[in-house]
């Protein structure tokens, strides 16, 4: 039996690669080996680089690397992780006693350098994660095992900032070319990486924390088309598929040896509204658009059970969540906002959008159906998502479906890393918004989701989107994955996931 497994591991493998020209270099997979597949494309390694707040890139980096904290969503608190213990000396003074011990997987040690470098790092990468950590103004190194941070006003949300933070070695340089080969201190060391096809990485055997990894090898499998990711799973190719959408679900239920969970997520999908460009500059255009999409009829059909329908800009498992009213599908009104707006007879426009969530085309089709029916004629354009990341980041676009994610479990991420005037990611700008900023200064919670609950108010209505639904994450994963349950958010892990003969 297990010669048979290996044998049809080995041809699944050879299969995906065909057509691409890309040879298989690496052996069937052992029988302490973990073949997952995700619905998202790797593009980088480099967890500072344009590819930072990529879920995949947070999924893969949960195995390469470590952070200082990690925040536990059950208990709602931080957990040390390189960092034993921290303080906050004053305002601006945070200090981390670090852990000793713990070794890179090029066996160079951890110490205070590590995490000066990674701070200075993902700054100067210019990347996603950046803005996070722009207020830091020094990191003091007193001994090989203390860091003090010292940023140039008071930032609450440090902590939760630094729960996503990937330490890398001292000295690493700002470039991409770290990416082709990353060295971390996680549970899981870098073997190869063939773009589009597969990542492997092998156990650390000299991880910090005992008994982690159960296996030896994770191959991260490379399988877009959905029905394939599916069949892949039932016939025992790959271990543990993720973010299937609800037929596969559906008919994966009834499949001896194959379990299916759903799992909650810090995501919310939104359409996102260019207000930079005329005619989305004018509010009442924004709200034509929140009316003229039937939220309810998009969530109930084409995402039935792996979403619920947004109650607000953030999803409910993120800190500080308010729940706002809804928004009523109106196409009468609508119509009357376009003519008041100036638009009696609609507009043309596009909306862009790549494969990385399930149903994303029907999701797409439906928001275009749905605003012809108002004269709004949408030319629907699908991108690789490396070609849809770069006109994203340039406000090269009109509409674009997008999931933002509170990945830190804080608002902060969401709220102020893309919505805030300065981060020019939507090309809205709104004065009384900016009191994120105050938000993200505060130590004290209930000072801080008063605030929150403010800016959810105001992006609610004035804002540049129309929020959604909040996906839950699928996960389908053959009874032989021991270990394995689904997370309390969609970044998910398998160090301490061991699949039996």
């Amino acid at each position: 039996m297990l010669l048979r497994r290996s044998l049809a591991a080995a041809v699944v493998v050879c299969l995906l690669l065909a057509g691409t020209g890309i040879g298989l270099t690496t052996a069937a997979p052992a029988p302490s080996t973990v073949r997952v597949s995700y619905l998202q494309r790797i593009l980088s390694l480099d967890p500072h680089g344009s590819a930072g707040a990529e879920r995949m890139s947070w999924i893969i980096g949960r195995h390469l690397y470590n952070q200082l904290v990690s925040w536990d969503y059950s208990a709602k608190r931080f957990q040390p992780q390189l960092a034993l213990r921290w303080r906050n000396i004053d305002p601006t003074t945070w200090e981390f006693e670090l852990r000793r011990g713990v070794k890179f997987h090029d066996g160079q040690g951890f110490t205070s350098a590590a995490v000066k470098t990674s701070l200075e790092r993902v700054v100067a990468m210019k990347g996603p994660l950046a803005p996070l950590f722009a207020p830091v103004q020094s990191i003091e190194t007193p001994d090989p095992y203390r860091v003090v941070i010292k940023t140039r006003e008071p930032v609450g949300t440090l902590l939760s900032n630094l729960t996503i933070l990937a330490i890398v070695p001292a000295g690493t340089p700002a470039t991409p070319d770290f990416g082709d080969r990353p060295v971390g201190t996680g549970p899981f060391k870098f073997v190869e990486f063939v773009r589009d096809a597969r990542l492997v990485l092998d156990a650390n055997p000299s991880y910090w924390q005992q008994g982690i990894p159960r296996s030896q090898r994770v191959i991260f499998v490379d399988i877009p088309e959905v029905a394939a990711r599916a069949t892949a799973v039932e016939t025992g190719e790959i271990d543990i598929a993720v973010g299937l959408p609800p037929e596969q679900m559906k008919r994966l239920r009834t499949t001896p040896n194959v379990t299916v969970e759903v799992g909650l997520t810090t995501l919310t999908r939104a359409l996102w509204i260019n207000a930079e460009r005329a005619p989305f500059s004018d509010v009442r255009v924004r709200h034509a658009l929140q009316h003229a999409i039937n939220v309810n009829a998009i969530t109930s059909s084409l995402v039935a059970g792996i979403a619920t329908p947004s109650t607000s800009p953030i999803a409910s498992n993120v800190v500080c969540y308010a729940k706002m009213p809804p928004i009523s599908y109106d196409t009468a009104l609508a119509r009357k906002l376009l003519a008041e707006a100036g638009f009696p007879r609609g507009f043309e426009t596009s909306v862009k959008w790549t494969v990385g969530n399930p149903k994303e085309r029907e999701v797409s089709d439906a928001i275009v159906g749905q605003l012809a029916l108002v004269g709004i004629r949408v030319h629907n354009l699908q991108q690789p998502r490396a070609i849809w990341l770069d006109d994203l980041l340039k406000l090269n676009w009109d509409f674009e479906i997008s999931t933002t994610g509170g990945g830190t479990g804080d608002p902060d991420f969401t709220l102020r890393r893309l919505y805030h005037t300065r981060s020019k990611r939507t090309g809205w700008s709104n004065q009384e918004f900016e009191l994120v900023d105050d938000a993200a200064a505060s130590v004290n919670l209930q000072q801080r989701c008063a605030m929150y609950k403010r800016a959810q108010e105001i992006l609610w209505d004035q804002g540049p989107a129309v929020f959604l639904f909040d996906p839950l994450e699928s996960y389908a994963f053959r009874t032989s994955v021991q270990g394995f349950k689904a997370p309390p958010s969609e970044i998910f892990g398998v160090a301490d996931v061991a699949v039996s003969p």
